[in-house]
């Protein structure tokens, strides 16, 4: 079975700690992998996580260099939000109509639905994203069409 690692950096300005590492780790920037593995007779393919890893400096004086430490991937997004590095989640704004009705405490509110077209989009960034040999070919096959087209309108 075939298997995608993607590869991501970190960095922490305070120490932290994680569970499965021993003591707290020095600020500094880190390494974070992930493994995935495709699901069966999915179209587009979709990815389930495996695993995710952290790269950390080996212990002293025991002859590592490196320590790769499998880390629950909620467990360091909660770490990187308390040490503050992490990228803040984009904040749902209720929509301003007459009469909508303000959302209860502790419920999300209600996103608008997306448009037709940036579904469009969207699925195509993906599309492009996950074949990136493929467009080069669309667009020849596109710019023949379109010859072809002026040529019998011609």
């Amino acid at each position: 079975m075939t298997m995608r690692t993607s590869s991501r950096t970190v960095t922490f300005v305070r120490p932290f700690t994680l569970s499965g590492i021993d003591g707290p780790q020095p600020p500094g920037t880190y390494t974070v992998e992930t493994d995935e593995e495709p699901l069966d007779g999915s179209s587009p393919p979709v990815y389930r996580r495996i695993a995710t890893m952290i790269r950390l400096a080996g212990r002293p004086g025991s002859g590592e260099l490196v320590q790769v430490i499998t880390v629950d991937p909620d467990e360091l997004a909660a770490a990187l939000l308390r040490d503050g590095t992490a990228p803040p989640a984009p904040v749902a704004k209720p929509l301003a109509s007459a009469g909508a009705a303000e959302a209860r405490p502790g419920e999300a509110p209600k996103q608008p639905a997306p448009r037709p077209l940036d579904r469009l989009l969207d699925g195509w960034r993906y599309w492009a994203a996950t074949n990136p040999r493929a467009p080069p070919w669309i667009v020849a096959i596109v710019a023949g069409i379109v010859f072809a087209a002026f040529v019998v309108a011609w």
